[in-house]
């Protein structure tokens, strides 16, 4: 059914940080399957993401499992509890800082923080280049912080990270290492006695209970101050009076949660698509073509207007399929189920890897290639469906509203009103990323000049049309 790679080939990679282009490289040559430990298998198709992450009548639900819970004492959030119904009422609790009227109160957020970038980017970077890399991050952190916990960061203004933003992803880097016994059933268990004994090295709990200090911290800043708008903890909190102990802290876990979720995955988003972008004079072009000639004033960009931008919609596409935030395969357990039209027994690890399911030339032609016209040509034979940047089925992404919204509004505001330009043309940005979950992003030296309105006359008129490149 599948061809075998030994575990410990699979764990050192993925401890590494190179998974995702070993696992592409044994898909291409061993076929859609691949069994990467004794009990797990790796998909890359469309139909096994349909499959997993699904839920049709009378199929049985593939559940998650152990790899969500590196640390088994700690109180389950949204990402990690396994049980259905659990999962539906933290839904539902959340859902309601997630709907279309909170998104209107929550775009304003957006461009002022925006806003604030826009003139950082004005008055420090005129004669040398700007890290996007950071201030993707400092952007995405600041707005998160306000919607989960009612104030900013003050990174952008600032012009510097917050140091939790590195307590934060240090500590998801040093869980890699944990869920990387995940490989191995029997090291799984010993690990869980060594976690219970404390036998890690003391970093990874240092971390840990800085990351929960501070959010603490912040969330009994955002119970005694609420903000007047509707946040993402709003219907949780005023589900019950009296927040303390437990409760207290699945509270503060899912808030840790979300911004990190939040912010992270929509700041990598706009990296990898300003990359792409500026690597591709074409496909750039093309685009702030139908920015300017849209727009007179950059007090017009807003959520809903971007939404009329065709070419806009198929860029971030194409950025999402090239460079997915959340790359790695995300695993389900088994219920004794078929995947692709495999049988896979009950208790089997199964995962579809969303970077190796855009990169595959089964699924996508030119699948290296940055050619958002694939998105608009009713004609293109690519398996479209092979791309689930925000996952599928009951756990897609609850946030993906919002993350649109953000990468509209930010690529719009920014293409409007400077030229960027690569301070290195032959920067190879991705293959130096590492991927331990998240990305873990090198710098991305952007040159930004003021675009001079009095050329706008001149760009040709856009058409958004098929291509036959795909």
């Amino acid at each position: 059914m599948q061809a075998r790679v030994a575990p410990f080939y699979a764990m050192k990679h993925w401890v590494s940080g190179d998974n995702l282009w070993v696992m592409k490289e044994l898909h291409e040559k061993h076929g859609p399957v691949v069994r990467i430990a004794p009990n797990q298998l790796s998909f890359c198709t469309s139909s096994s993401w349909k499959d997993i992450h699904g839920h049709k009548a009378g199929r049985k639900q593939f559940l998650k499992g152990t790899w969500y819970e590196p640390f088994p004492s700690d109180p389950h959030q949204i990402v990690s509890v396994s049980d259905p119904d659990r999962h539906a009422a933290m839904r539902k609790a959340l859902s309601h800082g997630f709907s279309a009227g909170a998104l209107a109160s929550q775009e304003d957020r957006v461009h002022h923080y925006l806003d604030m970038m826009l003139k950082q980017i004005s008055s420090r970077y005129t004669d040398k280049p700007a890290d996007m890399t950071k201030w993707y991050n400092y952007l995405t952190f600041d707005v998160i912080g306000e919607l989960a916990f009612g104030e900013s960061f003050g990174c952008v203004e600032f012009g510097k990270p917050h140091y939790w933003i590195e307590i934060l992803f240090g500590f998801i880097k040093n869980t890699n290492f944990v869920r990387s016994f995940e490989y191995f059933p029997l090291l799984r268990s010993l690990l869980r006695i060594a976690l219970r004994l404390k036998l890690l090295p003391r970093r990874v709990y240092e971390l840990r209970a800085k990351m929960a200090r501070y959010g603490s911290e912040k969330l009994a800043i955002r119970l005694a101050n609420p903000p007047a708008r509707v946040d993402f903890l709003h219907r949780m909190i005023s589900q019950r009076d009296d927040w303390t102990g437990s409760a207290l802290e699945e509270l503060q876990t899912q808030a840790s949660l979300l911004t990190v979720a939040g912010s992270e995955t929509t700041a990598t988003a706009l990296s990898g698509i300003t990359y792409y972008l500026c690597r591709d004079q074409r496909v750039y072009n093309k685009l702030i073509s139908e920015i300017r000639s849209r727009f007179s004033t950059l007090d017009e960009i807003s959520g809903r207007a971007t939404e009329q931008l065709p070419y806009l919609k198929a860029v971030i596409d194409e950025g999402l399929r090239l460079y997915p935030a959340i790359a790695a395969g995300l695993p389900r357990v088994s219920p004794g189920e078929v995947v692709d039209g495999h049988f896979i027994p009950k208790g089997t690890i199964v995962n579809v890897n969303p970077w190796v399911a855009g990169h595959i030339e089964s699924n996508f032609r030119n699948a290296f290639e940055f050619i958002p016209e694939r998105w608009l040509d009713p004609d293109c034979k690519d398996d479209k469906a092979a791309s689930q940047p925000f996952l599928t089925g009951s756990r897609v992404c609850l946030g993906r509203h919002l993350a649109m919204l953000e990468l509209r509004i930010v690529l719009a505001k920014i293409l409007w009103k400077f030229d960027m330009k690569l301070m290195d043309d032959n920067l190879d940005w991705v293959k130096s990323n590492k991927n331990y979950v998240f990305w873990e992003k090198p710098s991305l030296p952007v040159q930004f000049s003021p675009v001079q309105r009095a050329s706008l006359s001149e760009l040709p008129p856009v058409h958004i049309e098929g291509s036959s490149a795909t």
